[in-house]
């Protein structure tokens, strides 16, 4: 299933992309391409640093197993929802202002003539989204396997294309809408994570608060061993098990935390949302 990963790493790499257009736009409407290479450069090391981490953590999942693979999943995966979360809050909230606040950053630098300056600014903001989306993708194969690569390359992908696209004028998208909408689906996925997280310690003997199952709706498997449709196993239950963290049969506290999640959203959402402006 790639559609998760696809839209996780859609969203980081527009992202990224909107960094470097700001960042290169602001060099070109200034007349100082020469700069452009250490904007270049610096999103390159980040580039660079952020595989690193995803390898890393990639050997440490190899390396384990048992008791202490399930808790090393069960804490990557509530970390990487932890930081989606924080992430999308982030954008809301300074989202409008994010342009000018590189571009201010980019002018104290070009003022001092510190090409160096600007390799770090660079640096600094891409390896931001590179170090969420190593962690996302960890996660993401955790959850639902290695074929979660090719939803991550195909995200990407897409983002370049756009991002390109946006920078050279040849087309235009609302971001206000897109990042609206990626964040009620992250939110809702975030929401799942958090729950399989939790599911991931207790089976490692962990958190075992409360019954380890309140109910089992999953339909009876079928005589050829194969699973319905509605089943988590199957092809409806396993899409909203990949979108939405559904679990047929779930323990309390998995219910209690993916119910608590989505309603401290929506009030965080609702107390803070005259100061939320999303990026236009």
């Amino acid at each position: 299933m790639i559609i998760t990963p696809t839209i996780i790493s859609l969203r980081e790499g527009i992202e990224v992309a909107l960094i470097l257009v700001i960042m290169l736009s602001y060099l070109k409407r200034t007349n100082q391409p020469d700069l452009r290479r250490f904007v270049l450069v610096g999103s390159v090391l980040a580039v660079a640093v952020s595989f690193g981490i995803a390898i890393v953590l990639g050997f440490f999942w190899g390396i384990f197993e048992g008791t202490m693979l399930n808790i090393f999943e069960g804490i990557v995966v509530i970390i990487a929802a932890l930081l989606l979360t924080t992430m999308i809050l982030w954008m809301w909230r300074v989202g409008h202002s994010i342009a000018s606040d590189i571009e201010q950053s980019m002018e104290s630098n070009v003022i001092k003539q510190s090409s160096v300056g600007l390799a770090l600014l660079s640096f600094s903001l891409v390896l931001r989204e590179g170090v969420e989306l190593s962690l996302f993708s960890i996660a993401l194969i955790i959850q639902e396997g290695v074929l979660s690569y090719l939803g991550v390359i195909l995200g990407l992908t897409l983002a370049t294309v756009l991002g390109f696209g946006i920078y050279k004028g040849s087309f235009r998208i609302s971001m206000k809408s897109l990042f609206r909408w990626t964040s009620v689906f992250l939110i809702l996925f975030a929401a799942g994570m958090i729950a399989y997280g939790i599911h991931e310690l207790q089976e490692a003997s962990l958190l075992l608060i409360g019954p380890l199952e309140i109910w089992n709706i999953n339909p009876p498997v079928l005589p050829d061993g194969s699973f319905p449709l509605l089943h988590e196993n199957g092809a409806i239950g396993a899409l909203a098990k990949t979108l939405f963290g559904f679990n047929g049969n779930p323990s309390a506290l998995e219910v209690f935390a993916y119910a608590g999640y989505i309603t401290l959203s929506v009030l965080y959402y609702l107390k803070h949302r005259e100061k939320m402006s999303p990026i236009k």
